[in-house]
C-alpha cells in the first residue's frame, strides 16, 4: 500500500499543488471581487460555492487514480484541470478594473498549475502505453 503512494508521490503533490494555487486565486477573487474582471451575472457568492464543486472532484480524481484505477481518475483529474483553467476568463472580459500584479499572479500561478496537470496525466498514460 504504501509503495502505491510513492509511484503517486508526484500525481498527488501536483493536485495538492492546484488546490493550493486555487485557495489562493479564489480567495483573492472573492474579497477584491470587485477588482476582478467579471461577468455582470457573477457574484462572490457563486465564485466560492463552484470552488466547492471543483476541489472535491480533483480530490476524487486524484483518489481514484491512486486506488490503481488511473484511466477513470485521469478523466476526473483532466475535469479537474480544465476546471482551474476557467480562472484565464477574467482575460476575456471586457471592464474598465485594471488588474494588479497580484492578480494576475494568481490566475497564471492556478492555470500553470492546471496546465502541469494536464501534462504530467497525459505523459503518465502516454509513457504506459510505450509510445
Amino acid at each position: 500500500m504504501i509503495n502505491r503512494y510513492k509511484h503517486y508521490k508526484t500525481l498527488i503533490f501536483i493536485v495538492l499543488l492546484n488546490v493550493f494555487s486555487s485557495i489562493l486565486h479564489y480567495v483573492h477573487n472573492v474579497i477584491h471581487f470587485d477588482h476582478y474582471p467579471e461577468p455582470d451575472w457573477l457574484s462572490p457568492q457563486l465564485v466560492d460555492a463552484f470552488w466547492f464543486v471543483m476541489t472535491p472532484i480533483g480530490i476524487y480524481g486524484l483518489i481514484v487514480a491512486v486506488k490503481s484505477q488511473m484511466t477513470k481518475g485521469r478523466w476526473w483529474l483532466y475535469l479537474y484541470a480544465l476546471m482551474g483553467l476557467l480562472s484565464l476568463l477574467h482575460y476575456n472580459i471586457e471592464t474598465d478594473n485594471i488588474m494588479t500584479v497580484t492578480m494576475h499572479s494568481l490566475i497564471w500561478f492556478q492555470a500553470i498549475c492546471a496546465f502541469w496537470l494536464i501534462g504530467y496525466v497525459t505523459m503518465y498514460f502516454k509513457n504506459k502505453s510505450g509510445h
